[in-house]
């Protein structure tokens, strides 16, 4: 079957069911009759059906978006008035930001921009002093000597909560800086994904090999992979709404600015979620006077959890055709 003839045949339905919506929306608060609720759940499985086969159909990129829309008003609409706050937000992080997380090429994209060159840099500044001196100047390298030298003291509690709000502050302005720069064009966070691929690499690879080896290791092996992981999702979020902007796919620019921004909603959640964790992960665990051991094997821990998070159960959500955003 032709995805013109696809589209024929079942957007009679789409329509149905978007007029539906639309009168759900406005009986919100009302009595709902029994015969719209059958009639809705029927047409939006059978949405949902679509849209597992909208990929291996090739259909066009507005009808998938349209049909992306219509499984999310759905879902938004069965969910809201039957579940507890709590049970959708489990559900949102369990079923819809994997998935989306997983489809998105512009998470791919940014994951390669950020890790290629950051793997690249840490080697270089590692093997070449020169290199690390040349890319990050002098007075940076002597910063970063100056401040890792000295093994920190163990916090307690306390100490750690407020460097837990300090590190959640320096971290979600770097994010928030990557992913708004998205907005000329999706070119800025480009930008920023690459700087602070190159900056970080080179930094982490020169002090591999100072004197403050030990104590910068000890330092970020446990939250690395978090931190990291979100400017790259940031950066994705922004390229996604930025891009948008300049090539719009024959959508008005607001509104490819509106539907791409709800299409980024999972990602830019996935990176607050990991902004925050690594955060707590830096203010109780980095200073913290244990084996180095001990933090590398809990920062691989987090990153197998991240590879099945998003990878495996994406990937498994994606093939079974669920998407409930």
């Amino acid at each position: 079957m032709t995805p013109a003839k696809f589209i024929s045949l079942r957007k009679a339905d789409w329509k149905e069911l978007d007029e539906l919506l639309k009168r759900i929306d406005n009986v919100r608060h009302k009595t709902i009759s029994a015969a719209d609720m059958i009639r809705f759940a029927r047409l939006y499985r059978s949405s949902c059906t679509d849209l597992s086969f909208a990929g291996s159909m090739r259909l066009p990129y507005e009808t998938r978006s349209y049909l992306e829309q219509l499984v999310s008003r759905s879902h938004s609409n069965l969910y809201s008035q039957n579940s507890n706050n709590v049970g959708s937000f489990l559900r949102y992080f369990s079923n819809v930001i994997p998935v989306m997380v997983f489809r998105d090429v512009y998470v791919r994209l940014c994951l390669t921009l950020f890790y290629v060159p950051f793997f690249l840099c840490l080697v270089l500044g590692f093997r070449s002093e020169s290199f690390a001196r040349t890319v990050l100047g002098e007075a940076t390298i002597d910063s970063y000597l100056e401040m890792h030298e000295e093994t920190p003291d163990d916090p307690g509690a306390g100490t750690a909560f407020a460097s837990t709000g300090f590190y959640v502050m320096n971290n979600v302005s770097l994010d928030l800086l990557t992913f708004g720069l998205g907005i000329l064009g999706g070119v800025g966070s480009v930008f920023m994904t690459l700087f602070n691929a190159v900056h970080l690499g080179t930094v982490l690879g020169f002090l591999l090999q100072s004197p403050a080896s030990a104590n910068i290791l000890s330092w970020i092996c446990g939250h690395a992979p978090f931190e990291l992981t979100a400017v790259a999702f940031s950066a994705a979020a922004g390229l996604r709404i930025g891009f948008s902007f300049i090539a719009p796919g024959g959508r008005q620019r607001l509104r490819a600015l509106r539907e791409e921004a709800e299409r980024a909603l999972p990602v830019i959640a996935g990176a607050a979620a990991m902004t925050f964790i690594a955060a707590f992960i830096e203010a109780f665990l980095a200073p913290a006077r244990i084996e180095t051991t001990f933090k590398a094997a809990f920062g691989l821990a987090c990153s197998v959890i991240m590879i099945l998070y998003f990878g495996i159960l994406g990937y498994r959500l994606d093939r079974s055709g669920r998407n409930e955003y």
